[in-house]
């Protein structure tokens, strides 16, 4: 088969407004850990810029803790090993792993059905900063002496201020 690239040679690209790539390393091959480190840096930056507390610039990337295939309950703030059919396996909040008497408080019969509006599934390469990011956003405010929670699904400022 003959090799050839063919070019839409009619293509004005100043009229072009936004570019995109796909990320799914069939265009390029990234520097793992290092594109993760980069996008987590940015995202901690963002979260700042929108009000979170400065002291969330301390957390640094750290590519030993997400793995691939997790749900993240949006509504409890869990991330969730679960088999196929729905049953959680392990549960994490934050950095905490939730014991199995935790599990049956959050979740009776330890069973979470999928459902778009409240669970985030984390399964490729990219999403592996942003669940190390709400990992530890998680964690800081769970543990944070400047935040009470609310109940199983936040947390208020203890001066009451938020």
């Amino acid at each position: 088969m003959d090799r050839r690239v063919f070019v839409n040679r009619s293509l004005h690209l100043e009229k072009i407004k936004f570019f995109g790539f796909d990320m799914d390393y069939t265009l390029a091959e990234y520097k793992s850990p290092q594109l993760e480190s980069v996008t987590f840096t940015f995202a901690l930056k963002r979260l700042i810029s929108m009000g979170y507390p400065d002291t969330i610039s301390d957390f640094e990337y750290n590519p030993s803790f997400p793995i691939r295939g997790l749900w993240f309950d949006t509504l409890h703030g869990n991330f969730l090993k679960v088999d196929p059919f729905g049953n959680i396996l392990v549960a994490v909040h934050g950095f905490k792993f939730l014991t199995t008497s935790e599990i049956y408080n959050i979740y009776p019969n330890k069973f979470v059905l999928m459902d778009e509006n409240r669970i985030a599934v984390l399964n490729t390469l990219f999403t592996q900063p942003e669940t190390y990011l709400l990992a530890c956003v998680i964690d800081y405010f769970s543990n944070s002496p400047e935040f009470t929670p609310c109940d199983t699904t936040g947390v208020k400022q203890t001066n009451g201020n938020l």
